[in-house]
């Protein structure tokens, strides 16, 4: 995989966060694959990806930054 777009979770997870408050939990998911579309497009644009690559590439991106936010809400939540 490339590095930049091993990246692009991250990049993608840090610009849903930044959208936070004016985007409901319920469509955090949405908003992180169109993000990761968009992202990817951008990696596309630069040359670094062929553009048949980009609609899978940015559903995998956007889907392992949803990931991340889950996971990272689901180890901060302490359930006695």
């Amino acid at each position: 995989m490339d590095p930049l777009i091993a990246a692009g979770a991250p990049i993608v997870l840090a610009l849903v966060q930044t959208l936070a408050p004016v985007v409901h939990d319920r469509w955090k998911p949405a908003v992180s694959i169109l993000l990761g579309l968009v992202v990817v497009a951008a990696i596309a644009a630069s040359g670094e990806l062929p553009w048949a690559q980009v609609p899978l590439t940015g559903i995998v991106v956007g889907l392992a930054a949803s990931g991340l936010y889950s996971g990272g809400r689901t180890m901060r939540e302490h359930k006695p």
